[in-house]
């Protein structure tokens, strides 16, 4: 068989090839997608700081939510029912990127106690030719300490 007999079958057999690779493309893509969102939802980790509020829930809730506006943060949720705000993550970095995100938790204890748990956590991910999914999240000790003495300090102005 010469070469040019050959060369309509070969360009119909990539043709081919190429179409049934494009589904299998376009579901790699999809699921990619589908890691990336998930890794960047609210996960709430086990360890921070814990201390007492001796304020009512409200007004703590309050007190919190403020708080952390007036510091220049994004509230992602706030769940009055729930006892939990988070602010939008805090990204940083080009290549490297670090998000950072603060979660805070309350218990009611009684009509005059509630319980405040602060947890700041840091995520990790590379943003080079194609956007990784961000790492677990890891609590920063030092910032969810900070941040914790911050809002028991403007609870005593409270």
């Amino acid at each position: 068989m010469s070469c040019h007999r050959r060369a309509p079958i070969l360009a119909s057999t990539l043709a081919t090839a190429s179409l049934s690779l494009e589904p299998a493309h376009s579901l790699f893509q999809q699921r990619k997608q589908g890691e990336l969102e998930q890794s960047a939802q609210v996960t709430s980790p086990a360890a921070g700081v814990t201390f007492q509020a001796s304020l009512s829930y409200e007004k703590c809730f309050d007190a919190v939510n403020n708080f952390l506006k007036r510091a220049g943060h994004e509230i992602e949720t706030a769940n009055k029912d729930g006892g939990s705000i988070v602010t939008a993550m805090e990204i940083t970095g080009r290549y490297t990127q670090t998000g950072t995100r603060i979660r805070v938790t309350m218990i009611k204890d009684s009509n005059t106690q509630t319980s405040v748990r602060v947890a700041v956590t840091t995520q990790k991910r590379k943003k080079l030719l194609a956007t990784e999914a961000w790492s677990n999240p890891k609590v920063d000790d030092s910032h969810t300490s900070k941040i914790a003495a911050d809002l028991e300090e403007a609870f005593k102005n409270i």
